[in-house]
């Protein structure tokens, strides 16, 4: 499994969640099926088209499916196909020149120069794991103790067990100590090469300007590290075989003052375009010097060739993103599910439409009654144009976005044709019927438009559901279809409680139908009409307290109604039982 996968663990976790992801859709479709079987009778959900098979929902399942069976492969980075791969390590040569002269055992700074520079120099292999570090010891003659190697780790253990007076020679000369660093660079290169002297600038031998002149020759860059008190001499302890301290060095009896310089190492670094630093207790780390070591050009190391699988995590990965991207633009996709109109009429246009003499009047922003029917979107004659008008080119979302903003702009005819198509293009989308109902009943297409409110609301619920009952009430109530209308709006206090619009506009409609049904009997009874009432829509302000109790009954109501029928239904199997 390592072999194929880099992180096996994302193919296990993909495998799980394609699982699940079956799992939901099996139960989402079986739980759309119990609530279809329990709200709709099966010869009747036939009859209406409602048990059509959607082939579009398996689609989309496997698309699901595919697309996280995708991601998690993808981040597992397979991999397969044997390639040859060269691997080269890229770097800089760095010598650490260390003043180990008797010098540095000074304490002017504690607890010596010496500890201090071992610090610094520890602290630099640890932040350069990426490049070649060598150690040369530097007293009255340069001692190489570590060549050049990427083993940062032996570098250090030299440094742990470095003492000052180490060389055969005493005394101090720094150009010894660059003339070793400098044979120790590899021929033949002209960048990478660095140099790291650490000292207290005392030099006894001379020969520095000789060697700066050399190492700016030969593309060395130095960095310089100070470590001491400048201005102040401290004399030079004296130790024995075991490193014990036993005096301090004098000539003649008097004591040997040892005077840091670092003028001479800033004229180091300054020539060879290196940097200055300098070490103090506390302070002994060289994140400078390692940032100017990273910034210097860099060249190959070491190279070693080898034989490595490809990964191919592009393929799983492409894979899923077409998946997805035919998942979020199908039927089912929200890029794809067009935005649906808002609800045509709010309550002060429900009480418009409903005069107090009884005569509908034209809602706001629709044409009146006797309005001439809308002339049918020519079909595209020329080849161009039927294609430019099919997908992809022409899309549901596309359409009923213009449909909108034709409506906005009180292009109600338009945004007909507009929702027309949308409705073509996504037949099994409630939203398209819903838009479309909407512009005709604004059109004044009111037969028409309760045709399409209809298709919206038998293949829809929720929000949609609700709005496609209110709109289609709104339609009835200014056609004086009472109680067609209460019934609609009945539709959606049921698929929405607590729409207060609809309750007040539920309660009008019922006004309206009692006022007409007394009407009615006053005709057939012969006497006289009824004394005019003041209009409802005028003095109704109906609180939302009062839509909460409205609501509240109407639900009351609907238990009774469903308890008398269950108990009809007990009754009669009860009656037909033949034990």
């Amino acid at each position: 499994m390592k072999e194929l996968f880099l992180a096996p663990a994302w193919a296990g976790a993909a495998l799980g969640g394609a699982l699940v992801a079956v799992a939901l859709a099996w139960f989402s479709s079986r739980r759309s099926a119990r609530r279809r079987d329990a709200l709709v009778a099966p010869a009747l959900a036939e009859k209406a088209g409602l048990l059509a098979r959607d082939r579009w929902t398996p689609v989309a399942a496997i698309l699901a499916v595919i697309t996280v069976l995708g991601t998690g492969l993808a981040l597992a980075r397979p991999r397969w196909g044997l390639v040859t791969e060269t691997v080269e390590r890229r770097g800089a040569d760095v010598v650490v020149v260390l003043d180990t002269s008797a010098s540095m055992r000074a304490a002017d700074v504690t607890p010596s120069r010496f500890v201090l520079a071992r610090q610094a120099a520890l602290s630099l292999a640890e932040r350069l794991p990426g490049d070649r570090l060598a150690l040369v010891g530097c007293e009255g003659e340069a001692q190489v103790l570590v060549p050049l190697t990427l083993d940062t780790a032996a570098v250090a253990l030299f440094l742990e067990a470095l003492e000052p007076g180490i060389g055969a020679l005493p005394g101090t000369s720094l150009a010894a100590g660059l003339a070793a660093a400098a044979e120790l660079m590899p021929p033949g290169t002209s960048a990478g090469k660095q140099v790291v002297v650490i000292s207290d600038g005392e030099d006894l031998e001379g020969g520095v300007d000789e060697a700066i002149a050399k190492a700016k020759s030969e593309g060395i860059v130095v960095h310089a590290v100070f470590v001491g008190v400048q201005g102040r001499g401290a004399p030079v302890p004296e130790v024995d075989v075991s490193g014990r301290a036993t005096g301090f060095k004098t000539d003649e009896g008097t004591p040997v003052l040892s005077r840091p310089d670092p003028d001479l190492l800033r004229r180091l670094a300054a020539r060879t375009g290196g940097s200055f630093s300098v070490v103090s207790p506390g302070k002994t780390d060289l994140d400078g010097v390692a940032r100017e070591v990273d910034k210097a050009a860099r060249r190959p190391l070491s190279g070693s060739v080898g034989t490595n699988r490809r990964e191919r995590f592009q393929v799983p990965l492409g894979i899923a993103a077409a998946a997805l991207g035919v998942l979020l633009v199908g039927p089912l996709g929200f890029l794809a599910r067009p935005r649906r109109t808002a609800r045509l009429l709010a309550l002060g246009a429900a009480l418009a439409a409903v005069p107090a003499a009884a005569q509908p009047a034209a809602s706001p922003g629709s044409t009146p009654a006797n309005a001439p029917a809308a002339v049918p979107a020519a079909a595209p004659s020329g080849l161009k144009e039927r294609i430019l008008s099919r997908p992809p080119f022409t899309t549901a979302r596309g359409e009923a976005l213009a449909g909108k903003k034709a409506l906005e702009e009180k292009r109600v005819e338009e945004a007909v044709s507009h929702f027309t198509r949308e409705a073509a293009l996504a037949p099994k989308d409630p939203a398209g019927a819903y838009n479309l109902g909407t512009a005709l009943s604004l059109a004044g297409r009111g037969e028409e438009a309760l045709s399409a409110l209809k298709k919206a609301k038998g293949s829809s619920r929720g929000d949609l559901a609700a709005d496609a009952s209110f709109n289609s009430g709104n339609v009835l109530l200014s056609g004086q279809q009472w109680e067609a209308a209460a019934a609609a709006y009945r539709d959606a206090l049921r698929a929405r409680p607590g729409d207060a619009d609809a309750a007040f506009n539920y309660e009008l409609a019922l006004r309206r139908l009692e006022q007409q049904k007394q009407k009615q009997q006053q005709k057939q009874q012969g006497g006289p009409p009824p004394p005019k009432k003041d209009d409802f829509e005028k003095k109704a302000r109906m609180s939302r307290d009062k839509a909460e109790q409205l609501l509240q009954a109407i639900t009351r109501n609907d238990l009774e109604e469903q308890r008398k029928k269950i108990a009809e239904q007990k009754k009669q199997r009860r009656a037909g039982r033949d034990w």
